[in-house]
Parts: C-alpha cells; sequence; structure tokens
C-alpha cells in the first residue's frame, strides 16, 4: 500500500489525514483549483498528524514547515499542502518530524501541527496532495467520501511507463495539418502561445508546430516563441502518435480561433530591430537623461544604483543522481514561491499582475528546457551548470528576435532561471537594503523584482533596458511607481545619493534639481496626500452633493478581493462584478459549484445591506474562450458576443445564473446581461432566471437589468424600463458603437471620447427613459470616475456611478463638492457642443470655478 503494485503501472497514496475527501477543483484557491500546481485530491483534516502517503524521500521541506515533497522511487513527486495561506505563519503551528534527505516509509509521521491554532489564524485547514510533475501520469483517479489516516486510498496513479499501452489500443499514427494561417495581430506571443501549449499537453502524441523548415515543440512555450511566429505566417502541425488525428484537428481549430485572443484589429506596424535601443533624441543638458515613460508618476530623490550579484557556478557533477534530486527540490521550491506571490497578488486584488507568474510557472514545466537541462547533465554536468546554459539558450533566441512582445518575454525566462539557480547553488544572498526615498538605476529589473519592491523605500526607478510592454513595467503601472525604461546607458554611471527627480509621464531624469523645484514638487505631493488622506477618512461617509443629492458610489470589480477592498474604501455596493475571471485563462468552463462558491463568498464579504451586481459572462469580441472557439467573424465585435453566446451556448448561461443565484440570501443580488439590443434578448433573459429560480427553490428577490451598451438600448430605453428593474450604462462600448470607432484602434483609438455630445445625448436619454418608469440607471464605464465626466453624468440624472475600487474614496469626495442645480446646466450645455473637445474645455473651466 502507498507503492506501485506489482505490475509497476499504478501507485496508491494513503490518506495522510483523517477527515472528507475534496476534489481539487473544489478548493478555495485557484492555485490549487486551477492545477496550477498540478493536479490531485485535498482533505478537510479531522486530525493533527501528517502521514506519509507513500514510500520515498523527502526532497523538499519548505521553511515554514507548512508543505513538503516526497519523491517515489519512480520519481514522482507528491507534494504535500497543509492549510491554504499558512505560509504567513512562518512556522509557528508546525512541528516538523522529518528533514529534506530524509527516506520515509508509508504511514510515517512527517508533521505534526495545531489545527486550533491554524484555524483562528489561517484560510482554511484543507490539506492538498498534488502531484507537481504530472507528466509522468497517464490518469489520475481520486477516491471521494470520508478518510481514514494511514489506511484509505485516496489517490490511484496510472504512470506513464516507456512500454505502457493505452486501455484503447488505437494504432500509432503519424499526421501533418494543412497551412494555418495565423491572424493574432501580434502573432503567437506569449499569451496564445500558453493558450496553446496547455491543449497540446492533454494530448498524448508527440506534436510539432512547423515553419520556414524549422520545428517546435508544441508542448513548449520557449520553443513555439522561438519561432517567431508573426501575424499572417503560415505554419502546420505534425502530431505522431495514438492520438495525433484529435490532436490535429483540435489543436488547428483553436489556432484558427484566435488561442483566446481577438482577431480583430489592425496588424502590427513594422518595427526596426530590437537590438537597436527606441530612438530617442537626447537632451544637450548634461543633467536630463531621457526614456521612455513606463509608468506615470513624478517623485524627487538619491539615486541608487543596483547591480545583481554574479552567482558562482561548479561546472563538476556530484554524480547524476544526486544532481537529478537537486534539480527536482530546487523546482519545487521555485514552484511554491511563485504560488505564494500570486495568492499575495490576488490577496492586495491584483489579479491579473498574478497571471504573469503564472505564467512563470508554466516555464519551469517547459519540456524543452527541462530535456536540455537533462541532457547535460547525463553528459556529466552540474544541474546549476545544465539549468543555466539551458534557460540562458532559450533567452538569447527570444532576444534576438525582431518582435518587441517575445524579446520582453526573455527577461521571464532569465527570471525564472536565476529563481531556481539561487535553490541549486545556496547562494540565496540578503537582499541589499535600499535606503529609504530611493529612485532605483539598474539594466533591467526582473518581474519578480519589481513585484517585491519596498513602496517605504523604493520612489520609483528606470532601467537601461526594458520597455512600456515588459512584465516589469505592468507591474509597475499596477502598483504605482513612477518608472522610465529605456533610457541612456550613462544613466549607470551617475553616482550614488544624486539628488534626482524622476518624471514618469515624460519619460525624463532630471539630475540635481535645485532646492526649489525639489520644494515645489514637494508641496504638490503633500497637497495630494493630505486630499487622499482626507477622501480616505471621508470614505464611509454617502456621497452627497452641497445641496443634499445623494449619489450611489459602488466598485466595478473581478473576484473576492476586490470586493474586501471595495468594503474598506467606502463602497456602498458593487455595481459591476466581471465573472469573465471565472472564465477566462483556463481549459475548461468552470462547474456551477466552482462559480457558486465565489459569488457566494463575494456576496458575505459585502453584506446583506449593500448590492451586488453580477454581470454575466461577456466573451466574445476582446475575450474569447480558448475552450469555446467561435465561428470566425469578420467583425467578432458586431457578432457573437455578450447576451448573444446564449444562441451557441444555452447551457453555459443557464449554468451560471443558477450559481449566481445562489448568492441570493447573501446580498441584495442583480443579475445584468450584457450586449443587449432587442427586447426580445432580454425576455429570454429574464425568463431563464425565473425557471432557474424555480428550479433551486429560490425566493429571494433578485433584480434583473442589463447594460446599456448598444445604441438601440439606449433609444429604446422607455420601451426596455419597462421590461427591466434597473439600467447600467457601459459608455466604453456605448462610446465605440455610436462612434464607430474600435477602442482598441492604434490611430482612432483617441477619438473615442466618451464625452462626445452624441455619447452624452444616448446617457441623457436612457436616464430620461429609465426614470418614467421608477427605475433606476448607473454608469460603470470608464467614465464614472473621469473627474471632468462625474458633473456632467450627474446632471444628465444618472443615479450611480461604478468605479475602479481604488478611485471610490476621490469620486465621492468630487461628489460632495458639487451642487445638482449646477451639474444639471453644465450637462444641458454639454449636449449643445459640437465635439468631445468643445465639452472637455468646457468641464475643465467648470471644475476650475467650483473647485
Amino acid at each position: 500500500m502507498g507503492n506501485s503494485n506489482s505490475a509497476n503501472e499504478f501507485i496508491i497514496l494513503l490518506a495522510p489525514l483523517s477527515g472528507p475527501l475534496v476534489p481539487i477543483t473544489k478548493v478555495p484557491d485557484p492555485t490549487f483549483a486551477e492545477k496550477m500546481v498540478g493536479d490531485g485530491i485535498s482533505i478537510d483534516p479531522v486530525t493533527e498528524t501528517l502521514l506519509s502517503p507513500c514510500k520515498g524521500k523527502v526532497t523538499l521541506l519548505h521553511k515554514s514547515h507548512h508543505a513538503l515533497t516526497i519523491t517515489t522511487p519512480e520519481g514522482i513527486e507528491v507534494l504535500i499542502h497543509i492549510g491554504l495561506d499558512t505560509v504567513n505563519l512562518k512556522g509557528k503551528g508546525f512541528t516538523p518530524k522529518v528533514k529534506e534527505g530524509d527516506t520515509v516509509n508509508t504511514g510515517d509521521t512527517l508533521i505534526v501541527f495545531d489545527a486550533d491554532f491554524l484555524t483562528k489564524n489561517a484560510a482554511s485547514l484543507l490539506t492538498q496532495i498534488v502531484i507537481s510533475n504530472g507528466e509522468k501520469i497517464a490518469e489520475y483517479l481520486p477516491s471521494s467520501g470520508m478518510a481514514e489516516a494511514g489506511k484509505t486510498e485516496i489517490l490511484k496513479l496510472k504512470l506513464i511507463k516507456a512500454n505502457y499501452v493505452p486501455e484503447q489500443k488505437e494504432e500509432s499514427s503519424s499526421l501533418e495539418s494543412q497551412d494555418i494561417r495565423i491572424l493574432n495581430p501580434q502573432g503567437l506571443h506569449a499569451r496564445p502561445t500558453a493558450v496553446l501549449t496547455n491543449s497540446a499537453k492533454r494530448f498524448a502524441s508527440d506534436i510539432k508546430m512547423l515553419k520556414d523548415g524549422r520545428e517546435a515543440n508544441a508542448k513548449s512555450v520557449v520553443a513555439i516563441m522561438g519561432l517567431d511566429v508573426k501575424y499572417q505566417d503560415r505554419i502546420r502541425l505534425r502530431a505522431n502518435g495514438t492520438d495525433a488525428a484529435q490532436a490535429i484537428e483540435s489543436l488547428q481549430s483553436l489556432i484558427r480561433s484566435g488561442l483566446g485572443e481577438s482577431l480583430h484589429g489592425a496588424p502590427p506596424e513594422p518595427k526596426p530591430p530590437l537590438q537597436q535601443k527606441p530612438d530617442i533624441e537626447k537632451s544637450s543638458d548634461p543633467n536630463i537623461l531621457k526614456g521612455v515613460s513606463a509608468s506615470p508618476g513624478i517623485v524627487a530623490g538619491k539615486i541608487y544604483r543596483l547591480k545583481q550579484d554574479d552567482i558562482e557556478i561548479k561546472e563538476e557533477s556530484e554524480g547524476r543522481t544526486k544532481e537529478r534530486e537537486k534539480f527536482l527540490s530546487a523546482l519545487n521550491k521555485s514552484k511554491i514561491e511563485l504560488s505564494e506571490l500570486q495568492n499575495r497578488l490576488r490577496n492586495s486584488a491584483d489579479v491579473g499582475k498574478a497571471a504573469i507568474f503564472a505564467a512563470h510557472q508554466e516555464l519551469l514545466e517547459d519540456p524543452d528546457l527541462l530535456a536540455a537541462t537533462e541532457e547535460d547533465m547525463s553528459a556529466g554536468k552540474s544541474a546549476a551548470f545544465s539549468w543555466h546554459q539551458a534557460y540562458n539558450a532559450q533567452a538569447d533566441i527570444l532576444r534576438n528576435l525582431n518582435n518587441e512582445l517575445l524579446a520582453g518575454r526573455a527577461n521571464d525566462i532569465l527570471d525564472v532561471g536565476r529563481r531556481v539557480l539561487v535553490h541549486l547553488t545556496g547562494e540565496n544572498a540578503a537582499k541589499k537594503e535600499i535606503p529609504p526615498g530611493s529612485i532605483l538605476v539598474a539594466e533591467d529589473l526582473s518581474p519578480s523584482d519589481t513585484a517585491s519592491l519596498d513602496r517605504g523605500r523604493v520612489l520609483g526607478f528606470c532601467t537601461t533596458g526594458g520597455g512600456a510592454t515588459s512584465h516589469a513595467s505592468i507591474l509597475a503601472r499596477s502598483a504605482g511607481i513612477p518608472a522610465i525604461a529605456a533610457i541612456e546607458e550613462r544613466a549607470l554611471e551617475i553616482k550614488q545619493e544624486t539628488m534626482a527627480i524622476l518624471d514618469g509621464d515624460r519619460g525624463e531624469l532630471r539630475l540635481n534639481p535645485t532646492q526649489d523645484e525639489i520644494d515645489r514638487l514637494n508641496e504638490l505631493q503633500n497637497k495630494i496626500a493630505l486630499e487622499r488622506k482626507k477622501n480616505l477618512e471621508e470614505a464611509s461617509a454617502p456621497a452627497v452633493t452641497a445641496d443634499g443629492h445623494r449619489v450611489k458610489v459602488v466598485a466595478n470589480i473581478s473576484g473576492l478581493a476586490e470586493a474586501e477592498e471595495s468594503v474598506r474604501l467606502g463602497g456602498e455596493g458593487v455595481g459591476l462584478l466581471r465573472s469573465e475571471f471565472l472564465f477566462l485563462q483556463r481549459s475548461e468552463a468552470p462547474s456551477g459549484e466552482e462559480q457558486a462558491a465565489v459569488y457566494t463568498a463575494i456576496a458575505q464579504a459585502l453584506g446583506k445591506d449593500r448590492d451586488l451586481v453580477v454581470r454575466t459572462l461577456d466573451v466574445g469580441g476582446d475575450k474569447p474562450l480558448a475552450y469555446m472557439p467561435l465561428p470566425s467573424e469578420v467583425n467578432p465585435f458586431l457578432g457573437v458576443r455578450g447576451i448573444r453566446l446564449n444562441m451557441v451556448a444555452p447551457e453555459l448561461l443557464q449554468s451560471q445564473i443558477g450559481a449566481i443565484l445562489s448568492a441570493s440570501p447573501y446580498s441584495k443580488l442583480h443579475i445584468m446581461f450584457p450586449m443587449v439590443s432587442t427586447i426580445e434578448e432580454i425576455r429570454l433573459a429574464r425568463k431563464m432566471v425565473e425557471q432557474q429560480k424555480k428550479e433551486l427553490a429560490i425566493n429571494n428577490e433578485v433584480s434583473v437589468g442589463i447594460m446599456v451598451e448598444v445604441p438601440s438600448a439606449a433609444v429604446l430605453a422607455e420601451a426596455f424600463a419597462a421590461e427591466v428593474d434597473f439600467f447600467s450604462i457601459g459608455t466604453n462600448d456605448l462610446t465605440q458603437y455610436t462612434l464607430a470607432i474600435d477602442r482598441g484602434h492604434p490611430r482612432l483609438a483617441k477619438m473615442a471620447d466618451g464625452l462626445h455630445p452624441a455619447v452624452l445625448s444616448l446617457i441623457a436619454k436612457t436616464a430620461e427613459g429609465a426614470h418614467k418608469h421608477g427605475k433606476w440607471v448607473g454608469v460603470c464605464g470608464g467614465l464614472a470616475s473621469e473627474k471632468a465626466a462625474i458633473p456632467i453624468l450627474i446632471g444628465l440624472g444618472v443615479d450611480e456611478l461604478s468605479v475602479s475600487v481604488a478611485a471610490l474614496p476621490q469620486v465621492k469626495a468630487e461628489i460632495r463638492s458639487l451642487n445638482l442645480e449646477d451639474c444639471r446646466n453644465l450637462a444641458q450645455n454639454a449636449l449643445k457642443m459640437m465635439s468631445a473637445a468643445d465639452v472637455r474645455k468646457m468641464a475643465a473651466a467648470f471644475l476650475e470655478n467650483n473647485g
């Protein structure tokens, strides 16, 4: 028990704890539920002694003692993770009974933990048993029900073996597809490539991508990116194996559908080779250095030059077995670190940026990187030397490509590579103590470096490498850190502690500023800081104009962390829960149970006194789903998207409505349907809601409304108001469809201004139609948080503004400074203007006079 059976085809894991078994997909943590670490099973423990589920060697014991990995004699890595968010306890409540390198038998004691302490201080006691090198597993057979520690079989693993013959004895075949033209505007960069490789990994066949006489492993992100597949390039797929036909059919359909990206939009404009830095005009002033804006903002501080220390690497091997054990341990430690980093970003409402480090985790499982490392280790080289050679070679390939997005990902490979290398060499030097008030200057910053910057010490940074599209720049913008990329090389020669002003808006570093310049900047920043502090202190107070008119201010969110943060920042509810976050960046649709758990958790975080407006799935257009390829459309933005998905996948919408309704006992629930353009659509949607309520025996009151983002809905607002309980205006799409300008168009996007009088006229008509039937109307698009737009929207009759979480205190403060009658006069004048520029000019004068 707990080891391979006699045929050596299976490994059976016994329960390490007693308690009910929970499917891994039901764990309330996407890192495990989405199998980012690996597939497996979870236990809700009722005992406190963790036993070994199998025979093997302890190849990793986390420093916080909440997780460890046992590698079986067959090389299967069994990762056991006690509780959720338990890493934050820093070892408190855990007593390890083994150390790294120990050999254990099935049932041996591994860790003893204090369940009472963990229950009070951690998110959950759920304990995950996952296989971190799943490429060796042919099939997972999890058990269910109640488990008894050391006795119950919880997971049966069918091994992939060299002589293994699948139960379906199909003949192996080799097939090649016809030419497939790539229509992704940016070619196959990291995101669509990850979708492709994840799908390819589901097939047993060996799959190659062919381009211009070269080939790449279709299960390797790095290998495919190395082919530099651009817009309009033609590729082929070749598969060899028992499921070759299915693989070719599935993958070519996925590629033609866009691999989760919109195929609509202008192709990229030709760019100069990326080996050259951007052509930036240098200043004649020796105290001014120029680069490109990577993240806006302006700060004054002292220069701190940051140089990454070299890691000493020994080429000589200590034996292949020992080197491989060291390599597997380093990979496991890196995977756990990246999981924790993702959790930290998710818990700080930075869900989108967590995806950057999910991609890093994918690189740790890249078959080409691992194969190159294994080849050098087999040739007698050390694990550190082999890994260093492998990841640098792959980074060099990407760095030399004439493609900005792919070249930018070279830094991600180097970041992941160094993370593993640190564990392999044991040279995890203490982090440099950066002085408070520093402006960092470096050749480049890795995403990991950027995500871990101490905001109490680092005011901003500039790098001689990188660009606005690098992950470091994306993370800087997310964290609000002013930054400059591609700055002049002489920045690396600036003396330490030189006083400087970093202007992220203009991409300019000014050295040796006068004291007057610094004082003026500090005065401005102090003023802004005081305003923010005051706004935050008053955030919980309602937003009421000076003459007593109440405007509801709620939040746009994409998950639980943002819901919790919105309550802290004075949000009066959620005006838009973008449910897409549950459906995107995954290989299959979430189950109704998984959705219900998330919606319920968000509703509970808000409480029964706050509104929760859940928008049903809004994909298509710029948000296609990889696992639900839609027919190719000339213009997807005018095709099957939003509520129109009901035409092709009604079961998906029915399942989602049922899951949303499960949150009805916990908050004031509203269901909102996007992209509604006809009365028939909303009548059908309401009927589906009533049907689901009846089937689920739900008697709670649930409001049903629509997004007003199509001009027809605004023009017929009075008719729609008789059918719905509320309107929420999506100004981003309403502007796009009213002005016939793609908001993502590289040349025309600036013209897509929501303050255009035509758009404002439709907002006015929507508010008028709603109020005639006693219904409320909100705005959940980007216009709701624009300072110039707020008085105009209020003047047009908008009852609710739904804004980004961070903007809540500021928007509420802005409303308190206004007068309703003045807003109405401003709005009426705006409707008479001829252009958005005229409206903005008038709004600026209004704010100056009323500021």
